[in-house]
């Protein structure tokens, strides 16, 4: 059920002002959340949404992602070892440059996979516009990582694993984001 919140009196500057702080606010945050469906349908499997969260850097809200599973869990390692179809969407908060999504991602791949980024990731990274969004497909194959319904670039299963794990798993990037995904908070 949705927060109400109290009513400001119309005839003072103040309630006035409290009151477009409001309507501001929410407008602010149902634009962040970006609403996404329960259900998808992803490789012949209807997934469900396990959890949304938010990937921050310096504060700022970079990009919001759902994880969407054959069955709903809040255990990463379990989540990461299971051979059933997953699927975490993404979409871009805010522009990023390419340089700086090319450092990041070069450092997850190093972090998570002890591998450079592969020829064929790197090649696809471009800037980013806010809106844009990501597609990670994970399968017993690997990841298929799309950008804005372009041609995907296939991980194999062992680096798609790690780089889930870097998402989900204890040694995460983002302990907010993990926690969403997760569906824990």
């Amino acid at each position: 059920m949705p927060e109400t919140l109290p009513a400001a009196c119309p005839s003072s500057i103040a309630g006035q002002a409290a009151t477009a702080r409001r309507a501001l606010l929410l407008s602010l945050l149902a634009t962040s959340a970006v609403a996404q469906e329960p259900v998808a349908e992803a490789a012949g499997r209807r997934l469900v949404l396990n959890g949304t969260g938010v990937r921050r850097f310096f504060g700022f809200q970079v990009f919001r992602a759902w994880l969407y599973l054959e069955a709903r869990s809040s255990e990463g390692a379990a989540i990461i070892a299971s051979p059933g179809v997953k699927l975490i969407r993404s979409r871009y908060l805010r522009d990023v440059p390419r340089d700086r999504a090319e450092g990041e991602w070069e450092s997850g791949f190093s972090r998570h996979c002890g591998c450079p980024m592969p020829p064929a990731f790197r090649a696809r990274l471009r800037d980013l516009q806010e809106g844009e969004t990501e597609t990670w497909l994970y399968t017993p194959a690997g990841a298929d990582v799309f950008y804005n319904n372009e041609p995907p670039v296939r991980l194999p299963p062992a680096q798609a694993t790690r780089m889930l794990g870097g998402l989900i798993g204890p040694n995460a990037d983002s302990e907010g984001l993990r926690r969403g995904l997760l569906g824990l908070g």
